[in-house]
């Protein structure tokens, strides 16, 4: 379907040669001289954009963009007209106006704001049906300690609009935290945008970012906009934060201060209001002192963490976790036994609570619709009892270092507070040692 466009202008010259031009270019163009017939052809019709006078036969264009608004909030109004006064600009664009155009008007710079205008409602339909038909992610948070305790801070985050840094292991539900943030926070109407920044590298994270303008580098092609500039109003999620290249955290540290950007080949700065929600599974001040992250961006990142903790740090909701999981993908399941979960107990669940969730959804399809057993959780007794600890040592003191912390956390069964009590030294010094085996491995 063409997009709809409606000329309010009692210049039949001005509507003659903007009717003309619109309709070679696709879109479908209906004029109105008065207020009064606007309103008709408002009441009939679905528009998509509306161009206006501000001075009309009946009334003032200012004083009727409210009443636009009021009943279609999604359309956009684009101001035209002769008065270049920026008064009557500031109060167009305080009573709803999106745009504001002085006579004469460029044809083609008008159509290239329509059709950003016509991308972002198309954007903001989308995201609405999304949110109408989806349920809204609801992690289970448990009865642990250490649970609790992240259920108070993303409580008090929902509440407030200041930057929120998730940290944790891959898996342990970064995502799902950051979306019911949005979900419960004052933004939850407007968009929620995610980008992972360990899938973008250099200028394509760039471009993702803050957008591009024709010919500013060899595929740019067109237009386009950011999605710092989609997130306007609605949240901003970067997961993976850790893996953004240094230069691209420079800019990005200056969208964050002052919320103004440029896209990629353009000098004009822009503006988006949009809330920050970082993530990342590594240790960033560890980053910093590596030369890896800029210690600026990681202050201004770093106003409210929450850390989630690994699934072996919280088995005591596994039990939770288990049933929560199972009813969310077959709520006709019969109760997970005892058994099942004294096995699943057993396990180091190296990939948290994503790879818990395949593993049942795996044991859900061999039950076929029976109880769960442990028979349905083939090679996870396997992979149990295959333990870093196995590998002959290579000789060197930090293999023989990781050796000695893989065993000891073994016996602990991943209670990494039990086992840096036992090796005699801080959970922090404990996270570093096997972050730098991770590095090298």
């Amino acid at each position: 379907m063409n997009p709809s466009i409606l000329i309010v202008d009692d210049d039949s010259s001005t509507v003659f040669g903007f009717s003309k031009y619109l309709a070679g270019k696709g879109y479908e163009v209906k004029s109105a001289s008065t207020l009064q017939e606007a309103d008709a052809i408002l009441l009939s019709k679905s528009l998509d954009i509306i161009l206006l006078d501000l001075t009309l036969p009946d009334g003032r264009g200012i004083d009727w963009i409210p009443k636009i608004k009021k009943k279609n909030p999604e359309i956009t109004i684009i101001i035209i007209t002769g008065d270049g006064e920026i008064s009557s600009a500031v109060e167009a664009m305080r009573r709803g106006a999106d745009h504001y155009l002085t006579k004469p008007v460029n044809l083609e710079d008008l159509n290239i704001f329509m059709q950003k205008d016509l991308e972002l409602q198309n954007l903001r339909r989308k995201d609405e049906a999304q949110r109408r038909t989806q349920k809204k992610a609801e992690p289970y948070f448990g009865n642990s300690t250490v649970m609790k305790r992240v259920f108070e801070l993303a409580s008090l985050s929902a509440d407030n609009d200041s930057v929120l840094l998730v940290e944790g292991e891959t898996g342990t539900g970064k995502g799902v935290l950051a979306r019911w943030i949005h979900d419960r926070s004052a933004r939850a109407a407007q968009p929620f945008v995610e980008v992972n920044c360990a899938s973008l590298r250099g200028e394509l994270l760039s471009s993702e970012l803050f957008g591009h303008v024709k010919g500013a580098f060899t595929s740019a092609v067109q237009d386009r906009q950011g999605l710092i500039e989609v997130a306007n109003g609605g949240t901003l999620f970067l997961d993976e934060i850790g893996d953004m290249d240094l230069a691209i955290q420079a800019q990005f540290l200056k969208a964050i201060e002052e919320k103004t950007y440029r896209r990629l080949g353009e000098a004009k700065e822009r503006f988006s209001d949009f809330r920050l929600i970082c993530a990342t599974n590594r240790d960033l001040s560890g980053e910093v002192n590596a030369g890896r992250f800029r210690n600026d961006l990681f202050y201004r990142i770093c106003v409210f963490p929450v850390a989630l903790p690994a699934l072996k740090e919280r088995y005591d909701d596994l039990d939770g976790l288990v049933n929560n999981v199972v009813s969310s993908l077959r709520p006709d399941v019969p109760p997970i036994a005892e058994e099942v979960i004294s096995f699943l107990k057993k396990y180091n669940w190296p990939g948290n609570i994503r790879e818990l969730r395949n593993m049942l959804e795996r044991a859900l399809i061999l039950s076929q619709g029976s109880a769960i057993s442990v028979a349905h959780f083939p090679g996870l007794d396997t992979a149990r009892k295959s333990s870093p600890t196995a590998a002959a040592p290579s000789g060197t003191l930090d293999d023989l270092e990781n050796l000695h912390i893989q065993k000891v956390l073994s016996e602990c069964d991943g209670d990494t507070k039990k086992a840096s009590e036992i090796l005699g030294i801080s959970r922090a010094s404990l996270y570093r040692k096997l972050n730098k085996t991770k590095e090298f491995a």
